[in-house]
């Protein structure tokens, strides 16, 4: 269970509503049932025990205890109910290992979750060339350029990013942004880049639809995946993070936070390599290094495609799961 397409807020009105919709659509014939995150999860459980069927509990994007206690009422209410009720779900599914560790303390799991990166079906090839065109359309051209992909938001050392870029060994090398964010910010993140004097390295193109995503992510030469830890999910995303994986699809090199699992992750595979996102000269001193040197720059992204390949791709990472609902 999962709110998709309820309308273009997220009011309580209309997980009500949703809530409603679900419980009176006839589940007797359903061999189990599963919930996203923790809204989902509560309408999973009370279907689960209606219809006394195994439940699995598919938390993505995870709450914690000490995000949970600063929601409103309501989102109180749900966590409180995920807290107390995960541990009766048949199965949990988490994005990354460290996520897991901490959901069996705080939630007290029986056993552990079973981890699932967050990964596209498959690799791809594209040309890229939608990435140029759409940067030639606004009267960019760079020999180099670091996409992030995704929503646009203040956790992800967007601003950090842009005050390293002066320090960047070539003023051809474009910082490209793609995805959705609300206009003031973005208007925020352009006034930054003009008062540092790098506007014609930064642009933010208009979000695409997620199918075309990865056709204008092969157009790049690095992918940026940096993440302050303001949360549990920032602070844990190594294989939680879809971006992340897309990149390795696309196959070009990584550049993430220094935190130790990401740093595991992405320097013993020879994926990318890792910054402090805090430090402007932390995250120039890895574009220099990655962007500077174009042989380790192309094995760095075949590396990380044959690893997607090999382990990291959907169809592989939820085989587990398909055996366990054949079991």
């Amino acid at each position: 269970m999962d709110r998709v397409g309820q309308g273009r807020g997220n009011s309580w009105w209309e997980y009500f509503g949703f809530a409603a919709k679900v419980l009176r659509t006839k589940h007797r014939d359903a061999d189990f049932f599963m919930g996203h995150d923790m809204h989902g999860f509560l309408i999973a459980r009370l279907l689960a025990w209606i219809y006394r069927k195994p439940l699995i509990y598919h938390c993505h994007e995870y709450v914690d205890r000490s995000t949970g206690s600063q929601l409103n009422w309501g989102g109180r209410l749900v966590y409180f109910f995920q807290e107390y009720f995960a541990r009766t779900a048949d199965l949990v599914i988490v994005p990354d290992v460290d996520r897991a560790r901490l959901m069996m303390v705080e939630f007290k799991l029986p056993r552990t979750p079973l981890v699932v990166t967050n990964s596209p079906m498959d690799a791809v090839a594209f040309s890229g060339e939608k990435l140029h065109q759409a940067l030639e359309n606004k009267g960019k051209r760079f020999e180099r350029v670091v996409i992030r992909q995704g929503s646009v938001g203040p956790s992800h050392a967007i601003e950090t990013t842009l005050q390293s870029i002066p320090l960047w060994a070539n003023k051809k090398w474009g910082f490209v942004i793609l995805g959705p964010g609300q206009p003031d910010y973005i208007e925020e993140l352009y006034r930054l880049a003009w008062e540092l004097g790098v506007a014609e390295q930064f642009v933010v193109l208009p979000p695409v639809s997620y199918d075309e995503v990865l056709e204008f992510t092969c157009g790049a030469d690095a992918g940026h995946s940096f993440y302050s830890p303001i949360d549990a999910n920032n602070r844990y995303s190594t294989t939680a993070s879809n971006k992340l994986m897309e990149y390795m699809a696309a196959g070009i090199p990584i550049l993430a936070s220094d935190r130790p699992s990401l740093r595991s992750f992405v320097e013993e595979n020879q994926y990318g390599l890792v910054a402090d996102e805090s430090y402007p000269e932390s995250i120039a001193r890895v574009v220099n290094t990655l962007l500077a040197d174009p042989v380790q720059m192309r094995q760095m992204g075949a590396n990380g495609r044959q690893a997607f390949i090999e382990t990291f791709c959907y169809r592989k990472q939820f085989a587990p799961v398909l055996d366990w609902l054949q079991t």
